[in-house]
């Protein structure tokens, strides 16, 4: 299969059936110069939208009735003359002139519901109706007339508890029992697999090696039996639109493993989906594309067509300006494999494991932005990945180890690899003791929430010595002999805050030393009695992010790729084996959060405006081969360096504005 490639648009154009004049002022020439203009080489276009009406002539579908012109055929047509891809979007899981015609198709709760008649918004429909029936016509009526395009996206996709007639049979049917809420979810999960067995199926009836992908907006970890459907995968993830600027980095790192092709997916909006009149800066657009490069990833920028089929001449000039910087990068960007030295172990890969369904884990978030913005090297995984590349795995915060997970683990960590832990992780399930002889001893959950961490002489970089404050509780750990030492010991304070007694607006100051430790280790592992992720998620607390990085740096020692970058600066190490070279990508760009409604921030947007150069940014790296050169690419300026033994290559880079990559050829 032909790698994806890299500057793609997905061209959405959810239409509602009131609108007239749909297509009227479509131009192939206008669309192919936009398209030229913001060097744009594959684009998204609709067969059918959320509304439910088809953008062609169809014997299947509902056919928008005020479309004027046979809208998708021509796109394609026009794009097909210029060398621009056109993979085509089919809703799955919306489709409002289904759902308004058969209500009985749409997923219904517990209360018999299927949606309110009074609320604007789509509704969900159920995979287990004769929709699938339905829904599969569509895609092969799609095949058959456009080939297919260049693949099939499918949206809207996730199993849903459903208690329709065809859901409460199908459970009954097979012995699940519709009060169980966890029977229904696996119930849930047999019906989604039906959905992805059925239209998969119908996407490749005249193309077995037809790209096909199924959007839920999120790529779960451990499931495999999820993402086996995709020929390649369509990371989510707009970071104006309520996913931030870390989601994205955090997601690439756990698909760089997977072995799938992947683009990144952002938006040219100013919030998100759906936004006309909304337009980002061109400087978020480059950092947010360099980002997508610089881990692994190929483009995609979401964009809205207007209902009467023009093009905006505003978002191609955007876009323009960040594709142009991804065209001239693209040979250094080509196959490239991630150089990681740590792994962290995703709780949503255990929580699926034990049947859980969870989105956002706050612990894998938390170890994920430290080691970001800290520039270690490293990837997200999930159970079944081998852990015996990494010099160190981080279990965070929840990680217990049970079954084939704790073996794995502790093959690992005889076999010399160095594990961090946290919270309950690398604890039995019981949470009795740790799984792994790590001569500590474990007394219970301490009665104190919030305590104190105090920094000991290894943990030197917090520039505060603590008391430091840390919320929800710690584990009472101690060593119980060997070579474990204690790196940070704790504070109880005089009392935790009740209505019979408080002290100031917020918390009890320190009172003891606790007899506990608040970090303990030696040279194979250490382990923080607190949930240190979870807490540098919710609170931001920089203070938290150097203890960690100071345990790194007693378990690893030096580290493969080392900056002077602010907090805010990201480094990412790539591979390109068959150019015989490393491609190091430095990125800088300092998000700021804007609106809000009356002092509330549940309206937020993560935005980047300005893009401030850093000068003499400070490198060392850490490669086994004998590196011959180095140089800035794309411009071609030739770099001086120094190697030192045991190969350390030590480099400045003279200025960073937004991305910047270093070649080292070998």
């Amino acid at each position: 299969m032909a790698e994806l490639r890299f500057r793609q648009i997905h061209l959405d154009f959810h239409t509602s059936e009131k609108i007239p004049g749909v297509g009227s002022r479509f131009n192939a020439q206008q669309f192919q110069e936009m398209l030229q203009r913001g060097h744009v080489d594959s684009v998204t276009v609709f067969s059918k939208c959320h509304h439910g009406l088809s953008y062609h002539d169809t014997a299947v579908g509902v056919r928008h009735p005020h479309l004027t012109t046979d809208l998708l055929p021509q796109q394609i047509e026009a794009c097909r003359a210029i060398d621009v891809k056109t993979p085509i979007y089919i809703s799955a899981g919306l489709d409002e002139a289904m759902i308004q015609r058969h209500p009985e198709w749409g997923v219904k709760g517990k209360e018999g519901h299927t949606f309110s008649p009074l609320q604007p918004g789509f509704k969900a429909l159920c995979f287990n109706t004769p929709y699938l029936d339905y829904l599969c016509a569509q895609i092969e009526e799609v095949i058959d007339k456009f080939a297919g395009g260049d693949g099939i996206f499918l949206d809207i996709i996730a199993a849903r508890r459903c208690y329709c007639k065809w859901c409460l049979e199908g459970m009954l049917t097979g012995g699940c029992d519709p009060t169980d809420d966890a029977a229904v979810d696996e119930y849930a999960d047999t019906v989604l697999q039906k959905y992805y067995q059925r239209t998969t199926a119908a996407c490749r009836k005249n193309n077995p090696d037809l790209r096909v992908f199924h959007n839920s907006g999120h790529i779960p970890k451990g499931a495999p039996d999820l993402i086996r459907w995709n020929s390649h995968l369509e990371l989510e993830s707009l970071p104006t639109g309520g996913w931030g600027y870390d989601h994205f980095p955090i997601s690439a790192k756990y698909a760089a493993t997977t072995g799938y092709d992947f683009l990144g997916m952002t938006g040219k909006f100013h919030t998100t989906w759906g936004e006309f009149g909304g337009f980002k800066r061109a400087d978020a657009l480059r950092y947010e594309c360099a980002a997508m490069l610089a881990f692994g990833s190929k483009c995609s920028i979401g964009d809205q067509l207007h209902p009467n089929g023009a093009m905006n001449e505003d978002t191609y000039n955007l876009v323009g300006a960040a594709y142009s910087e991804v065209q001239a990068k693209e040979p250094w960007c080509r196959e490239v494999k991630p150089v990681s030295e740590v792994a962290v172990v995703s709780p949503e890969a255990l929580d699926r494991c034990r049947g859980g369904h969870g989105r956002f884990y706050d612990a894998e978030e938390g170890a994920s932005r430290m080691l970001l913005e800290t520039q270690v090297q490293f990837d997200v995984v999930d159970l079944d990945r081998d852990l015996s590349p990494y010099r160190l795995v981080i279990l965070p915060d929840q990680m217990t180890l049970s079954g084939d997970f704790e073996r794995k683990i502790e093959e690992y960590f005889k076999n010399g690899g160095k594990l961090l832990l946290s919270g309950t992780s690398g604890m039995k399930k019981s949470c009795d003791a740790f799984a792994l002889d790590l001569g500590l001893e474990i007394k219970g959950r301490s009665e104190w929430n919030p305590d104190y961490i105090i920094p000991g002489a290894k943990l030197p970089t917090a520039p505060v010595r603590g008391p430091l404050v840390i919320h929800g509780g710690a584990w009472d750990v101690r060593p119980t002999g060997g070579d474990n030492e204690t790196l940070a010991t704790r504070a109880a304070p005089y009392f935790n805050r009740t209505f019979e007694h408080f002290c100031s607006h917020q918390h009890t100051p320190d009172a003891t030393l606790e007899e506990f430790p608040a970090v303990i280790g030696n040279e194979a592992f250490v382990y923080f009695a607190h949930d240190i992720f979870t807490r540098y998620r919710r609170y931001g607390q920089p203070l938290y992010r150097d203890l960690v990085r100071d345990a790194i740096a007693y378990l690893l020692g030096d580290l493969t790729v080392e900056t002077n970058l602010p907090a805010a600066g990201r480094a990412s190490l790539m591979l390109q084996p068959q150019e015989s070279r490393y491609i190091l990508h430095l990125l800088y760009a300092t998000p700021s959060l804007r609106g809000g409604i009356n002092g509330e921030m549940a309206r937020a947007v993560e935005i980047i405006e300005d893009l401030v150069p850093l000068h003499n940014v400070e490198c060392s790296l850490r490669v086994p081969e004998t590196v011959k050169s180095l140089r800035l690419v794309p411009a071609g300026e030739a770099l001086q360096w120094s190697q030192d033994a045991p190969g350390a290559i030590r480099f400045t880079v003279p200025q960073l504005l937004c991305h910047q990559m270093i070649e080292l050829k070998f």
